[in-house]
């Protein structure tokens, strides 16, 4: 039930949002504060998009949402979105107050959100991505996320149970996200001619996860990012359903698996980087 509280909220976040573009201002935290402000549990009685894809992780986050937007765009669908910025809990608020009239009823089917890692505690109990992209999770500020299990646990305990997950194959750590959901995997299979970082000092998984025994990398490509398996138990970095199986920076394109069948992509740039969150995105 919305009630005279969550109308109250919603038409101030309505007139907060018309005040700032008169003044020529973005406008993508405050409206969201101020609902909420007004009505803390605005978030939980407002609707919302049927289908909600969420993109989150340490890096390539807005790329990958963005990759996302556009690829949707190209093919005929309209989904509300904060690529204008803040993927906060007022930001997300404030994206999702602009796809709903003023009964509070959502005039968009599909909505993509960028998602803060640190704020999933505050989101998810009220926001249900129906899709959740990780990229990866890495160390971060240590006034932010610190080590990776960090963030790890925070994500871990609040993903929604009926989110579907596209996590990195060859991520060590958000790999194991959400033990219990449905979920997919992306990755990058090891190239032929690839120059391999497997001397870098910092990798934030050396032990088994399951059995705390210490893991041997098949490959690794930099940090915790590769594939590994675990001696005296079953563990390993799990198989890639949505794989690149070859990266030809000289033509600019990438081939990929995608669950039996082979397509062929544009590079939307020529890191390895670039080439995890094309992957994820597609």
């Amino acid at each position: 039930m919305k009630g005279i509280r969550f109308f109250a909220a919603l038409y101030a976040a309505k007139l907060a949002t018309v005040a700032l573009s008169v003044m020529h201002r973005n406008g993508t935290h405050m409206p969201g504060v101020l609902a909420m402000k007004i009505c803390p549990d605005f978030l939980g009685r407002m609707d919302k998009p049927k289908t909600i894809i969420g993109i989150t992780g340490t890096n390539g986050k807005t790329t990958t949402a963005n990759m996302i937007n556009d690829i949707l765009a190209d093919n005929g669908f309209s989904p509300v979105n904060n690529r204008a910025g803040s993927n906060i809990l007022g930001g997300v608020a404030t994206t999702l107050i602009s796809a709903v009239n003023l009964r509070g009823k959502t005039v968009k089917d599909l909505a993509v959100l960028e998602l803060d890692e640190r704020s999933s505690r505050l989101i998810y109990p009220y926001v249900h991505p129906t899709y959740l992209l990780c990229t990866n999770l890495f160390r971060d500020s240590y006034k932010r996320n610190a080590h990776s299990e960090f963030i790890f646990d925070i994500l871990d305990k609040h993903i929604p149970k009926q989110t579907k997950l596209v996590l990195n194959a060859d991520d060590l750590v958000s790999a194991r996200l959400a033990k219990s959901n449905d979920r997919v995997y992306f990755g990058i299979e090891k190239q032929s001619d690839e120059v391999l970082n497997e001397d870098t000092i910092i990798i934030d998984t050396p032990l088994c996860p399951k059995c705390g025994s210490r893991l041997e990398y098949d490959f690794r490509r930099y940090h915790h990012i590769g594939s590994a398996h675990c001696t005296k138990c079953s563990f390993r970095s799990p198989k890639a359903d949505y794989d690149v199986t070859k990266v030809n920076e000289g033509t600019g394109r990438i081939t990929m698996s995608l669950k039996g069948k082979t397509a062929d992509f544009k590079m939307v740039g020529t890191s390895v980087t670039d080439t995890y969150n094309l992957a994820g995105a597609i």
